[in-house]
């Protein structure tokens, strides 16, 4: 394992980060809970939970070998901007309101830039 890389610790945040709103999203009465919105399609809904605990796994997995996974750096840093352009469109189409996609823009750009130049420091 490096330990030793900047890119370990933003890679782990984000996987942790990843992995909870996943299981958020999994179970869909907790994600209407947590994210104040209506879940329309708990079917649907909880298939994008999966999806997102395994970015988180692979993500956890990247963060154990900076060395050999450090390449994929890029990869989460544009899942990462592209969920936050994501939340924007739908945020300004009325899909959502700023309660519900605030917080994860801010922590989708700050993760991004943040993996974004510790990978670039490798």
């Amino acid at each position: 394992m490096n330990t030793g890389s900047g890119l370990r610790t933003p890679l782990l945040v984000n996987g942790i980060y990843s992995i909870v709103a996943g299981l958020l999203l999994f179970f869909p009465s907790l994600a209407a809970a947590v994210f104040a919105y209506q879940v329309k399609d708990a079917a649907a809904v909880s298939g994008w939970g999966v999806d997102v605990i395994t970015i988180g796994l692979l993500a956890m997995v990247a963060s154990s070998d900076v060395k050999k996974y450090g390449g994929l750096a890029w990869v989460f840093v544009f899942g990462l901007l592209l969920s936050a352009v994501d939340l924007i469109y739908f945020w300004v189409g009325g899909s959502y309101t700023a309660q519900n996609v605030l917080i994860p823009i801010v922590i989708n750009v700050a993760l991004a830039a943040w993996i974004w130049f510790a990978q670039s420091r490798r």
